[in-house]
């Protein structure tokens, strides 16, 4: 049975190495990157060697059969990428989402554009955080470590507006103590020479944009803010979509964007296919992390993290919190080496 993996981040890595057999997989980067680690990048305390995988050595290790290329369309049975056509039999979609940014901003939607965010911020004094998701906070919280002037905008009500209250009162508090500008309710009207806002203009010497993730898509496939899929996580017959690139939304729960919920995505679709050689029923997905009960951990710099699980909120001891994050995470790259 031929099976093709079009996507080589952590979804469509976790699925080859749970399914565990002969694979194609199509990907035109060379490289995964691990996203949760670049506010840490950005500063310096990670290197690169410590956040990506090599896609050929991961492929060479778990014998798939890599193409080089970008995966345009599904039709009849076929891939269609930008040099060829691929037959299968079962298709796992795993491609993604790329940032919401404003123009003249920098991102950290992929390991090149973090690059560029990191040498701009080799001369820069005051920096402007666009977003106050996870990733915005916590890219605020390093570049403040770092010594640099940095105002969070935001223009929802409260910083990490996805969690509790009383998530986003701790954190925004704990900026305060420490010299970050928060500007909430505050819409981001234009970046060209200031940082144009609804509040006014922003004097700064570089933007990041954090404004959070748009699903990509690809041709064939249903879309509405994500590819749509069942509770089974198909899109259509014989094509399943998992990771940020899904819309997953079983027994009312709307699934997180985050590593752990694509891995446990990418599990489901695994143990699916094996029953689907065996002509067994499918496996409902059960949505781990959810967006009124999510797991997450957030790093607030200085060795600290807290953590959110199933919407519970934990902020004791950040500095075990941060350990326990570095292990977990340093232990799921491992995985893929």
């Amino acid at each position: 049975m031929d099976v093709v993996v079009i996507g080589g981040g952590i979804g469509g890595l976790e699925f080859i190495k749970e399914y565990g057999r002969d694979v194609t997989l199509i990907e035109p980067k060379d490289k995964m990157v691990c996203q949760a680690f670049l506010p840490e990048y950005l500063v310096g305390k990670v290197e690169e060697d410590e956040i990506t995988i090599e896609i050929s050595e991961f492929c060479d290790k778990n014998g798939v059969n890599w193409v080089r290329d970008e995966a345009i369309e599904i039709r009849d049975g076929k891939v269609i990428t930008s040099g060829d056509e691929l037959d299968f039999d079962l298709a796992v979609i795993s491609i993604g989402a790329k940032p919401f940014t404003f123009e003249n901003t920098y991102n950290l939607g992929d390991l090149e554009s973090a690059k560029a965010c990191k040498r701009a911020l080799e001369c820069a004094e005051r920096v402007v955080v666009i977003g106050s998701g996870a990733t915005g906070v916590e890219c605020a919280f390093e570049l403040r470590e770092m010594g640099l002037d940095v105002i969070l905008v935001e223009y929802l009500e409260r910083v990490l507006p996805a969690f509790s209250f009383k998530v986003s009162n701790f954190v925004a508090k704990l900026m305060e103590r420490e010299g970050i500008e928060v500007l909430t309710s505050c819409k981001v009207l234009g970046v060209n020479e200031f940082v144009e806002t609804s509040k006014g203009d922003i004097e700064c010497d570089t933007a990041i944009s954090c404004a959070g993730v748009i699903p990509n898509s690809i041709g064939g496939l249903r879309y509405e803010r994500g590819i749509v899929v069942d509770e089974f996580l198909r899109a259509k017959e014989k094509v399943f979509a998992i990771g940020d690139c899904a819309k997953v939304c079983v027994d009312n729960k709307v699934a997180t964007k985050t590593a752990y919920e694509a891995e446990m995505q990418a599990r489901n679709t695994a143990k699916n296919i094996e029953r689907i050689k065996r002509g067994e029923k499918l496996l409902k997905h059960k949505v781990r992390s959810s967006l009124d009960r999510p797991i997450s951990f957030v790093t607030l710099a200085r060795g600290r993290a807290i953590l959110i699980y199933k919407g519970v909120f934990i902020s004791r001891p950040m500095g075990i919190l941060y350990r326990l994050k570095k292990r977990i995470m340093n232990e799921f790259m491992k995985r893929y080496r």
